[in-house]
């Protein structure tokens, strides 16, 4: 086969190719209103299967991963399509609740429909999960033109003795749907895949890898495309040709693994062999081979595989969003955001939290405890990143993990569009923090190593000049080094950007006031726990501060308040916003001047609007919601704050931004990870909960 490059291909992309206009839907289609909207309004969008839900990936990775890889696709700038059937219904766009239902259900009680079962599982009104065949066949119905998944199938070992060879080949050939997967899964007979794909007539080309064509979890598979495109503007030229001819056949586009997922070749070919020997010794035969060999090759691999597997697809949405921009001439997002995102810089961590089973007293004692042990990923810093990141649309964040297996786990737990920025230290271990919560889901214990942390150097700071020019807002959390947090207020100071601190915890809090006046003094927002509030204010004064939290809180609402206030008074002129968080009592905002509807940011262009300058400070006290039904309280402080910060970069209100921060706060509260996978369901769904909360907001001035 002949191995050339797309750059002869016609680039002419400075007019929109439009999608297909679905003004007539299929009957047996039921199509989200947002989906539907971005298809008339000819904006991009891209279809996602649902088989990585029902078969592909065991519970609770399937649902986290589907909410992920959809989070990923909206941050490129199009609109995610997870195509399934339920109760008889072909589904194009599913509820969080729909995800939930396919992740949750055993796979025995679900169909695992292609071309050939899409009848029956309508006729029969069954719930299925869509291979890349059925998800092909819908997609092109609701007019879907770029589809991302993991890896499709193909021809199997012996499959020229069986002609066990999958229907997603045969739906290529003749379903104009471009593909974009990691090639052909290692467990299949790649040469003879591309060689049926060639009498199939489907275009195959490798993106950004030299021509090799990849193998799933590794890069190459010694196989060459026929084609290799550069990037997106390539690629939507070639997909623009296919379109004018209007051959009616699909194209397979093959996106090699991030290169710090990919396994080892040698290692995987054994894994391979050994499962497809335990599938023939147990008879397993048909569309079962596919998963059954996966789970077997995920427990030989030890998990490696499984990990490999969600890397690959959320890289992958990620390019066919960033392919569909170019194809809907929607480059904004490609381009440069019109709307520069905040900069965030601080601690990246895995979290190990570990939450009794039963009422044993917590004693230091050498006893064992039984727990429920979840891993997550974690640092004030990095929650707070994927937290604005899913609200606000985009965010830019700094920090250091390993060079190790926590490190790649990490990242591969992180929104793939955060972790252009976060810089590998060889030296020091990934910050892993150790965290046990008593049955009420009360934190009881933390234990970390902080060590690299203070990689995040004033040097590495410096590095990153260009984005403090660009962000509105600089965010830094409290482990950073008093180094690194002089780099940063310099470089704010120089480019007049408003700095943002999260204290992290009261040993640390004071940190950023260890240095001058004229140093700090670009901090213009703070967000403190009573004890941090103390902190600071001990740090600012040069004395301690006779005050007891513990007291306050235990005294109730209007002592805490009373006595918040008094430490207040005595640092407010160094800010122009504190927010306190109280617990389950609210928040007590601290402001400069008298204005509680004023807007921090004009929300186009971004730009800080400092209150006037006044020797008059305001308090108002927030009184928080009533949340029931309370599934983890780890992440509820960063949810608020990701809120709040979203809500004043928005132009909201004081007001507003806090019951943003109350409604943020509200989802993490119900969510297992300390950052929910997805906040809200639409922009409806959001602006409905955003309105009830401020209809139903409590405050007064104090």
């Amino acid at each position: 086969m002949l191995l050339r490059n797309i750059a002869s291909v016609s680039k002419k992309l400075n007019r929109s190719y439009p999608l297909p206009c679905c003004r007539h839907f299929h009957s047996l289609l039921d199509i989200h209103p947002n989906i539907k909207n971005a298809l008339n309004q000819r904006k991009p969008v891209v279809a996602l299967e649902s088989t990585i839900i029902t078969h592909g990936m065991p519970y609770p990775q399937n649902m986290e991963t589907a909410l992920e890889v959809e989070d990923v696709v909206r941050s490129v700038g199009a609109t995610p399509a997870t195509i399934a059937c339920l109760d008889g219904r072909l589904k194009v766009g599913l509820t969080r609740d729909e995800i939930s239902k396919l992740a949750e259900v055993e796979k025995a009680d679900v169909l695992k429909c292609s071309r050939r079962d899409l009848p029956y599982v309508v006729a029969n009104r069954k719930c299925a999960g869509t291979t890349v065949a059925a998800t092909m066949i819908i997609a092109h119905m609701a007019g879907i033109r770029i589809f991302a998944t993991g890896g499709v199938g193909g021809v199997h070992r012996d499959g020229h003795i069986s002609l066990d060879i999958s229907a997603d080949l045969v739906e290529l050939g003749r379903t104009p749907v471009v593909v974009v997967s990691s090639g052909v899964k290692s467990i299949l007979d790649i040469p003879r895949t591309l060689e049926y794909l060639e009498t199939q007539g489907v275009s195959v080309a490798a993106y950004n890898n030299e021509g090799r064509f990849p193998d799933f979890y590794t890069r190459d598979s010694g196989c060459k495309a026929p084609y290799n495109l550069k990037g997106p503007q390539e690629t939507a030229a070639l997909i623009k040709a296919l379109q004018d001819l209007n051959l009616q056949s699909g194209m397979l586009i093959g996106v090699p693994i991030p290169e710090e997922y990919a396994l080892d070749k040698d290692l995987v070919r054994k894994a391979i062999d050994q499962a497809h020997k335990e599938a023939m010794a147990k008879g397993v035969e048909g569309k079962n081979v596919t998963p059954f060999m996966l789970a077997a090759v995920a427990n030989i691999t030890k998990g490696n595989s499984l990990r490999a597997n969600i890397a690959l697809i959320k890289n992958n949405a990620k390019v066919a969003a960033e392919i569909a921009c170019k194809l809907s001439g929607n480059n904004s997002r490609l381009l440069g955001s019109k709307t520069p995102p905040p900069m965030i810089i601080g601690a990246s961590m895995l979290d190990l939290c570990s939450t009794m089973i039963d009422d044993s007293p917590l004693a230091l004692d050498g006893a064992t405890y039984h727990t429920k042990v979840k891993e997550a990923a974690g640092g004030v810093g990095r929650n707070l990143a994927e937290s604005i990141h899913k609200l606000h649309g985009d965010a830019s964040f700094i920090s250091v993990v390993g060079n190790d297996h926590t490190g790649k786990s990490l990242l591969q737990l992180m929104p793939p569009s955060l972790c252009s920025k976060i810089h590998i230290d060889d030296t020091n271990t990934t910050s892993i923090c150790s965290i046990l919560f008593d049955k009420d889901g009360n934190c009881k214990l933390c234990l970390a190593n902080m060590d690299i942390h203070k990689s995040i150097s004033g040097k590495l700071v410096q590095l990153h000049e260009e984005d403090f020019q660009r962000s509105p807002l600089i965010i830094i959390d409290g482990n950073l080094s008093v180094e690194a947090m002089d780099s940063i207020l310099s470089l704010a100071k120089r480019h007049n950007k408003p700095v943002f601190f999260e204290p992290t915890d009261m040993l640390i809090a004071g940190k950023p006031f260890e240095l001058s006046q004229q140093q700090f003094q670009q901090i213009k927002f703070i967000s403190p726990n009573v004890y941090e509030l103390k902190t600071i204010a001990e740090t600012l004064q040069g004395c301690k501060v006779d005050w007891d939290p513990n007291k306050s809180l235990a005294a109730g609402q209007d002592q805490l308040i009373s006595e918040c206030k008094n430490i207040l008074q005595q640092i407010e002129h160094h800010f122009d916003c504190i927010v306190v968080t109280l617990g389950s009592h609210g928040v007590l905002v601290n402001i400069r001047g008298e204005c509680f509807q004023h807007r921090f940011f004009d929300s186009s262009p971004l730009n800080y609007n400092p209150p006037p300058l006044s020797k008059t400070y305001s308090r108002r006290f927030y009184k928080a919601p009533v949340v029931s039904d309370i599934v983890n309280v780890s992440g509820a402080g960063d949810s608020f704050s990701g809120g709040f910060i979203t809500g004043i970069l928005r132009g909201y209100t004081l007001d507003e931004s806090i019951a943003f921060g109350f409604v943020a706060a509200t989802c993490s509260l119900k969510s297992e990870s300390a950052v929910p996978a997805q906040y809200f369901n639409s922009k409806d769904d959001e602006a409905q909960r955003q309105q009830q909360q401020l209809d139903n907001l409590v405050f007064l001035d104090v």
